[in-house]
């Protein structure tokens, strides 16, 4: 019953893979330095732009590098949520 417990959990922290596109070389050098880099689709629009407005200073961003960062993340940002009724 432990090791299956343990199984599970070990799978919930299991990361999405990164996109191997332009831009994830400098994604995983700023944004892996002190965590590790999560997806795109792990956080929706709104909060990435609440994360980079907070690790701008932290992770010693310029305004080139976020750039670079938004253009690899866009393709698979998380979509808002939408009304429960047009879920399927």
């Amino acid at each position: 019953m432990a090791i299956l417990a343990g199984a599970i959990v070990v799978a919930a922290c299991a990361s999405i893979p990164l996109p191997e596109r332009e831009g994830v070389v400098l994604y995983r050098k700023k944004c892996g330095a002190c965590h590790r880099p999560y997806a795109p689709q792990e956080i929706r629009a709104a909060g990435w732009e609440k994360t980079f407005a907070e690790m701008r200073s932290r992770a010693k961003l310029t305004t080139e590098e976020i750039a670079t960062i938004r253009r690899y993340l866009e393709p698979d940002l998380a979509p808002p949520p939408g009304p429960a009724s047009a879920r399927p």
